[in-house]
């Protein structure tokens, strides 16, 4: 009874606002009723928290040892940004499965696995003029792994892997290892209870 089928102008406009299509319907004031086992596309985003980490290093370099600069926009600048997009199948009135995948992201120097999304909408009327609305959604997979470089140290140090955004410092090669990132979305699990009403 709470969920509206939106118009394409109306999907589009939340997209591009920001806020996803069932939120919008959330707050409409005109409640119909949609038959159960619907779909509706929800949510198209691009570029990840953790696209937004790896994309602050591209400004970053270095000057090697023979007075070259090293900058680290080729190594962490990908060919396609992690794009996710997120559907709800609406199994009741009051009651919708979230369910979306994204495309991970892969650059020289690092990789962001492609990652599932599933979650659940649940929303009740809580009276004439307001309702109270439960999300929670989990992404499975998506983790950023950095990768190292091989640099050559001559008669110092031979042929090692290095750390490439720490290869410059005064820390030694093996050192430099341990610091590679390798981690999960940090915002892989959410919930969201809003309470709306409608003056």
């Amino acid at each position: 009874m709470f969920f509206k089928r939106l118009s394409p102008v109306a999907v589009l406009w939340s997209l591009l606002a920001g806020v996803s299509a069932p939120a919008l319907a959330f707050q409409d004031r005109d409640w119909q009723l949609v038959p159960a086992a619907t779909t509706h596309w929800v949510e198209f985003t691009q570029g990840s928290e953790l696209s937004k980490l790896v994309a602050g290093y591209r400004s970053g370099g270095f000057e090697s040892a023979g007075g070259q600069w090293v900058g680290f926009d080729k190594w962490y600048r990908p060919k396609m940004v992690d794009t996710r997009l997120t559907w709800m199948t609406q199994l009741s009135p009051e009651f919708g499965v979230l369910w979306g995948a994204s495309t991970g992201e892969r650059a020289e120097k690092y990789t962001i696995a492609p990652s599932l999304k599933l979650g659940f909408v649940y929303q009740i009327k809580a009276g004439p003029r307001s309702h109270l609305s439960i999300r929670a959604t989990s992404v499975i997979g998506g983790r950023l792994q950095e990768r190292a470089c091989t640099a050559d140290y001559g008669e110092i140090g031979g042929i090692q892997q290095v750390h490439c955004r720490l290869a410059a410092t005064e820390l030694a090669p093996d050192q430099t290892l341990k610091y590679l990132i390798n981690a999960l979305p940090p915002d892989r699990h959410q919930a969201q209870i809003r309470y709306t009403y409608i003056f």
